[in-house]
């Protein structure tokens, strides 16, 4: 089989070549990892993008670390502001801060995106549904806000947090995506 990798200078691999592996042993994944290509990566983002694109949305907001990426690129192929922060830093973001002042917005879009690579447990959607709810509740007419979360693979018992996925992950399973291959967080488990 032809080798069509490339490494970047941040240790991430780049080219047509899907991967499998052990790892060193973590308490609540099996030592399999499933590896994530790039063109496997794109491939999901464009279905999700699909599934999304007749929504009027105000912004899509990306949970860190792999919310980010996935966050990018539907900011990019549905033409809707990113924001990169959530209520809990010090740093507000402009939609944000002006929904929690009471300040109108020029826009009469009311659905919020929250975007993740991953939902194991759903704690995180939990924390951020509950926290723009809370922001929410104080605009005008809170009732028409909708808030929207998608990601791309989703622990079976966590579905019913997410309005959008692509697929049902295996629970014991531990996903690697394209951008953390070379990180040093997996070869210090």
């Amino acid at each position: 089989m032809e080798n069509n990798i490339t490494m970047t200078d941040n240790g991430s691999i780049a080219g047509d070549v899907s991967f499998s592996g052990d790892s060193k042993v973590h308490p609540n994944f099996s030592n399999a990892k499933k590896y994530i290509g790039w063109p496997d990566w794109e491939e999901n983002v464009c279905d999700i993008c699909k599934r999304l694109k007749n929504r009027d949305f105000l912004f899509v907001y990306g949970i860190p670390r792999g919310g980010l990426t996935l966050g990018t690129q539907v900011s990019h192929k549905l033409g809707i502001p990113l924001v990169v922060d959530y209520p809990a830093y010090w740093m507000l973001d402009w939609y944000h801060w002006r929904l929690k002042q009471g300040i109108e917005l020029k826009s009469d879009r009311r659905n919020i995106l929250i975007v993740d690579s991953i939902c194991d447990t759903g704690k995180t959607l939990e924390y951020f549904n509950k926290e723009l709810r809370k922001t929410i509740k104080n605009t005008k007419a809170p009732e028409e806000w909708n808030v929207t979360a998608a990601v791309i693979d989703v622990d079976p018992k966590a579905v019913k947090l997410c309005d959008e996925y692509i697929s049902l992950k295996n629970p014991r399973e531990w996903i690697v995506y394209p951008w953390e291959v070379g990180s040093k967080e997996l070869t210090n488990l």
